[in-house]
């Protein structure tokens, strides 16, 4: 179809319209599948009737392809706006993001918070323990580092952190000799260990809690520095989610429920 052709020019110049032409176009290619079973359907009739009419089957199943063709076509190019409308979305999506003025959101990175902080939306610059202080760049990085730094303190009561059951997940450990049983795992340098690193900066400040009290070392011995703050932006974010219009939910009643049907060649059919 030409339409095929023109969806990304048509997403760039005129974005409403083919949205709308999109949804013409799931229309159109569900009232050609429900064409395609009515037409199979009938060839089905006519197959066991007394005085079927071989003609009659031989014109219905040449129909049916014409429709079937048609179908095709119009999935190919429905395809193709759904493309161009996934490109389109995620091309304003890193626009937006390189818009962001991220150096607005830097932060005082002298000025020590408590594990008791709340740190979600946060980005660390460092951490202290007993007054060493040590940089990183991500909670990531950090939970590697105060891992590294305890197991230097005592390897052998860090080694039994595997089998420690005050350090396993509801699903899986958060420490692994091997790292199999992890989702995310990271190796902690200097250790024979590996960490579960694929949890949420709440969660990252839990398990510091969680090891320190196994090495008997007060929180406040522990001191987080942050580079970035981004509350206002999320909250900024989730201000304007709020506000967009709901969607409309799906008709409901007693609606009669529509079969998909696939066909051959030969006009056999299946639902």
């Amino acid at each position: 179809m030409e339409l095929e052709r023109i969806a990304a020019d048509l997403y760039r110049e005129f974005p409403r319209n083919a949205e709308k032409l999109s949804k013409e176009l799931e229309r159109l290619s569900g009232l050609l599948e429900e064409t395609g079973a009515a037409i199979m359907m009938e060839i089905e009739k006519e197959k066991y009737r007394k005085d079927k009419d071989p003609d009659r089957i031989k014109e219905c199943r040449r129909l049916y392809r014409s429709v079937r063709k048609e179908r095709e076509s119009v999935e190919s190019c429905l395809d193709q706006f759904n493309r161009e409308q996934d490109l389109l979305r995620a091309e304003r999506e890193q626009s937006a993001l390189e818009r962001i003025d991220y150096d607005a959101y830097r932060v005082d990175e002298t000025v020590p918070y408590s594990l008791a902080s709340v740190l979600t939306n946060k980005k660390p610059s460092a951490f202290s323990l007993y007054g060493q202080k040590y940089s990183v760049d991500s909670w990531k990085q950090m939970l590697l580092t105060t891992c590294a730094v305890l197991n230097r303190m005592n390897p052998m009561l860090f080694a039994s952190f595997e089998a420690d059951p005050d350090l396993q997940g509801r699903k899986r450990p958060y420490f692994s000799r091997d790292g199999a049983d992890l989702d995310t795992p990271a190796k902690i340098p200097d250790a024979d260990l590996y960490v579960e690193t694929h949890v949420s900066a709440r969660y990252l400040k839990k398990m510091i809690i969680n090891l320190l009290g196994k090495f008997a070392i007060p929180e406040e011995e522990y001191l987080i520095y942050l580079k970035k703050d981004f509350t206002p932006l999320h909250e900024e974010t989730y201000r304007v989610r709020r506000v967009q219009p709901a969607k409309e939910e799906p008709e409901t009643g007693n609606r009669e429920e529509q079969l998909s049907f696939t066909f051959d060649e030969e006009g056999n059919w299946s639902v």
